[in-house]
């Protein structure tokens, strides 16, 4: 008979957070795997076992052949959060899998402290730091599920406070549903100077967040640009539109010069982030100016040289190179060597770096390549009359990488 395992939500804290047909799962299973802080809440009757990750909980069946039914008692909901997403992937071909809700932390709490979840941002304990304050500032309402190995509630409030938001409003629930409760208020400046426990609650309110829309081809009147070249919109639209975009994409945009395409590629991927490279400091400073004019909040400005810089950075999926200063062959091995299935899309004026890119290409053997030269002609007033000014002409050059290192 195939075994069978329960994946069961503690809700929000001891003998109260489970449901009653979880409690009746529970009174049939022969062992119960789940963090020691969880196993010990719950008083239970049966073998329990400190384990939470499918690799371990598999070796211990495997070396228990007698236990045939059991469960895994998952903190909060298991439907929230990686954690009940990588369990079921990973005990799904051993066993018969089924998982049972508990009263979920977020609506535990909006209940204690007399507010609605409809329509705020729900952020669960694995968000990074650009999610959190991008979230933040677009949102009226942000719940977030601090600590459990990740960011605590003090750190929380102090990201917020990093990214100007320490005035802000913010509750935070500890040891919710258990006699240790406790709820506080307060701004995200006084809060960051507590210490939380490990697991809390955080709702954020934003009483005027900013709206940012998905934008294609923005005019480059609307860019601060001080003079300082840019790629225009005709071409950004079209090399934006090269690197295939996911929501949730990670993207490069080397050489980011006054940040016209990183704004772009931010509100297109608005669950993703874009990481804005570039040496020269008036440049990144444009690109900041950019980044709060147009609410693109998950774009991360990173100062540096290429290749170098790239080093520190996670995967991406699509990257723009806009800028190489005599690094191509360079900076397009260490992005393959990070990704080697990466999207790339670079720009070139000169026939010198069309023939570099394109030597680049045939070594790094990329799949789907391909080579568009654009050119673009303005209107222009002329006295009484309107002339066609033509702009350079661009070559927008992009593939992808073959899959092998």
């Amino acid at each position: 008979m195939k075994r069978k395992i329960y994946l069961i939500g503690a809700g929000a804290g001891g003998e109260k957070g489970p449901t009653l047909a979880a409690k009746e799962a529970l009174a049939g299973c022969t062992c119960v795997f789940g963090s020691t802080t969880l196993l010990e809440s719950l008083h239970l009757s049966c073998a329990s076992t400190a384990l939470t990750s499918s690799k371990k909980i598999k070796e211990y069946l495997e070396e228990h052949p007698d236990v045939h039914t059991a469960a895994v008692i998952l903190p909060g909901d298991p439907g929230f959060g990686k954690e009940g997403e990588e369990l079921r992937a990973g005990l799904k071909d051993f066993c018969t899998v089924e998982t049972l809700a508990g009263v979920g932390l977020i609506s535990y709490f909006c209940a204690r402290i007399g507010c609605g979840w409809q329509g705020a941002a729900l952020l669960s304990d694995g968000a990074d730091a650009q999610a959190v304050v991008s979230a933040v500032r677009t949102n009226e309402r942000t719940f977030l599920i601090a600590g459990n190995g990740h960011c605590s509630a003090q750190e929380v409030c102090g990201l917020l406070c990093g990214g100007g938001l320490g005035t802000l409003q913010v509750v935070v629930g500890e040891a919710l549903g258990t006699d240790r409760e406790s709820i506080s208020f307060g701004s995200a400046a006084e809060l960051s100077l507590r210490k939380f426990m490990p697991v809390s609650v955080l709702c954020v309110e934003n009483p005027e967040p900013v709206r940012a829309q998905m934008r294609i081809c923005i005019p480059d009147d609307e860019f601060f640009h001080s003079g300082m070249s840019m790629t225009r919109s005709e071409v950004r639209a079209a090399s934006v539109g090269k690197l295939c975009l996911k929501p949730n994409s990670v993207v490069y945009d080397i050489g980011c010069g006054t940040g016209s395409v990183s704004v772009e590629c931010a509100l297109q991927a608005r669950a993703g982030i874009v990481y804005a490279i570039d040496k020269n400091r008036n440049a990144l400073e444009l690109t900041e100016k950019n980044r709060i004019k147009f609410g693109a909040y998950n774009i991360k400005i990173v100062e540096g040289e290429a290749p170098d810089v790239l080093r520190g950075l996670p995967m991406p999926d699509c990257v723009f190179i806009g800028g190489s200063t005599g690094s191509l062959p360079e900076i397009m091995e260490a992005v393959l060597d990070k990704n080697p299935r990466v999207r790339i899309v670079l720009n070139a004026i000169s026939l010198e770096t069309v023939l570099q890119a394109v030597q680049c290409l045939e070594h790094l053997a990329l799949a789907d390549v391909d080579i568009v030269q654009l050119s673009a002609a303005k209107c222009r007033p002329a006295g009484g009359h309107k002339l066609m000014q033509a702009q350079n002409p661009v070559y927008i050059i992009s593939g992808t990488g073959a899959g092998e290192k």
